[in-house]
């Protein structure tokens, strides 16, 4: 199945259909996350966005649940639910899968995650990483 890429949609258009499932550690929440996932609500209605919970995070995946909850809660145009899960999405299984629910699309900025779901039969879209900020929240100079 081919795969969309952010950087190719001309004309995005705000209250499309489509559901997407977005995946991260969130450890922690940064600028960078929140910069890309609302890039992400002008291509979709809905975001799914789940949170790789793992033994030795720095951050409670908790609070990044609770941080992207109330950032999202002033973004009208999208519906975003946030979830916490113990199996990473690179080798999570299409059953796992489908316990989120109907979506359209699994988006990453992640090559081998898209794989690995194109591998299952999945369909994909692309986003580019916000690389201009860091976990400490500063932009950086190019």
């Amino acid at each position: 199945m081919a795969r969309t890429q952010g950087s190719q949609v001309k004309a995005v258009t705000v209250g499309l259909r489509k559901i997407g499932l977005f995946s991260g550690r969130f450890d922690p929440v940064h600028t960078g996350h929140i910069v890309s996932l609302l890039r992400l609500t002008k291509r979709y209605r809905k975001l799914i966005i789940v949170i790789l919970w793992y033994k030795n995070r720095r951050y409670p995946a908790c609070l990044s649940k609770q941080i992207i909850e109330e950032v999202f809660s002033y973004v009208p145009y999208c519906d975003v639910e946030v979830y916490i899960n113990r199996t990473h999405f690179g080798k999570i299984t299409k059953n796992e899968m489908e316990a989120f629910g109907p979506y359209d699309e699994y988006i990453a900025g992640n090559f081998k995650v898209l794989e690995h779901m194109e591998s299952m039969g999945l369909p994909t879209y692309y986003t580019d990483r916000a690389y201009l900020y860091r976990a400490t929240n500063t932009i950086l100079k190019e």
